[in-house]
């Protein structure tokens, strides 16, 4: 299972190094989908806080880190399908969306916690518990439906995986590692509405 876990996380460190190469022609030019993906991005930077907090719980139980919580998960699957119905977002659009961000996050998590257990980085001690880290999460969700709201055309459009592509690609250069890039792809996949 560890070997498993390192190999997924090396295809995926992969992958977001060779998309970090094209970046650079992508960012010269803005588009209406980059703040959007930025927010995206904001939300990943929570997975690393988030990671942390569990990866301590674990460390003083004795236990190994559970990143999945399908109760929290469930919880804001139905809250942000309820904040989408208000700006007439379909529902399994909604749903689709923050799977996505859900998913991408848990890669990242798992992703830190794999170099933490090789022991190749040590884990830092979280500077927040998961309530204190909740707020943020919570606020960068609202603001996805609203700017999902705003930019339904370009979502909808022929264009929006084009368009997706280089507001990922400009974010990309704000992602420290390998790691984050890919899972900013990740999340951004199930954005265009079809």
């Amino acid at each position: 299972m560890k070997g498993l876990a390192v190999a997924a996380v090396s295809s995926i460190m992969m992958l977001a190094g060779q998309l970090g190469t094209a970046h650079t022609a992508a960012a010269q030019q803005p588009g209406s989908l980059d703040r959007l993906v930025g927010l995206l991005a904001d939300r990943l930077d929570t997975a690393d806080t988030v990671a942390e907090v569990k990866w301590a719980a674990a460390q003083q139980n004795g236990s190994q880190p559970t990143i999945d919580d399908p109760a929290r998960e469930a919880a804001i699957y139905d809250a942000m399908t309820q904040l989408g119905a208000q700006r007439d977002l379909p529902a399994n659009w909604v749903r689709q969306v923050f799977q996505g961000q859900i998913e991408a996050n848990k890669t990242v998590q798992r992703g830190l916690v794999t170099v933490w257990r090789s022991g190749l980085q040590s884990a830092p001690v979280p500077v927040t518990d998961l309530t204190g880290i909740r707020p943020v999460i919570d606020r960068v969700n609202s603001e996805i439906i609203d700017e999902m709201a705003a930019r339904r055309t370009e979502l909808a459009a022929q264009d929006c995986t084009a368009q997706l592509t280089n507001s990922v690609l400009a974010a990309g250069s704000r992602e420290h590692d390998p790691l984050h890039q890919a899972a900013l792809v990740q999340a951004s996949i199930p954005l265009c509405e079809s």
